[in-house]
């Protein structure tokens, strides 16, 4: 009896850490569109509304979820406050205390972090190029990660349950 209940904890331990690692690639793709989400509102209120860049921030973090809300309303608080020289300084503040809950690769961070380099910094046409601009890589990269998601999430759960069944058939 004991050796059955080994075998069934050893076969859903792998099953779950297959299945937990599979779901990395969902959360990437969620929070991909999640930021596209929020430069297309940061779009809509700094370029056609007029509204200043620590507002426009501070009212797109109540439409995003975690953790862009929380990065967007740090952003904007240190902006409001004058913690910061730049949009740049304060996202990068904010993104090292909360990198952790992101699961974002490395090219989707030089997109978002080119684009916080370069917001505020120029006119109404300079922030409509680097708006287009943005919003097009990051829609190139969400399809990219909706691929990945789709074939690795299947792939890691699946390897897991046999990697499991594998280990549970050696010990019965």
């Amino acid at each position: 009896m004991l050796k059955i209940i080994a075998v069934l904890i050893i076969f859903l331990s792998s099953s779950f850490i297959g299945y937990y690692y599979g779901e990395t690639f969902n959360k990437r793709s969620k929070q991909l569109k999640e930021i596209l989400k929020a430069i297309l509102f940061l779009n809509n209120e700094v370029i056609y509304a007029n509204t200043p860049l620590p507002e426009a921030l501070n009212y797109i973090s109540h439409k995003v979820e975690d953790p862009i809300k929380s990065s967007l309303s740090g952003v904007s608080s240190r902006l409001s406050n004058n913690e910061v020289e730049s949009v740049y300084s304060a996202f990068k503040k904010e993104y090292k205390n909360s990198s952790q809950d992101y699961f974002l690769k490395s090219e989707d961070e030089v997109i978002i972090k080119d684009f916080f380099k370069g917001l505020g910094e120029t006119g109404v046409y300079g922030q409509d190029k680097i708006f287009n601009l943005t919003i097009e890589n990051l829609k190139i990269n969400c399809s990219t990660a909706e691929e990945l998601a789709k074939k690795n999430s299947k792939m890691y759960r699946i390897l897991g349950m046999c990697l499991g069944a594998m280990i549970s058939i050696f010990f019965i």
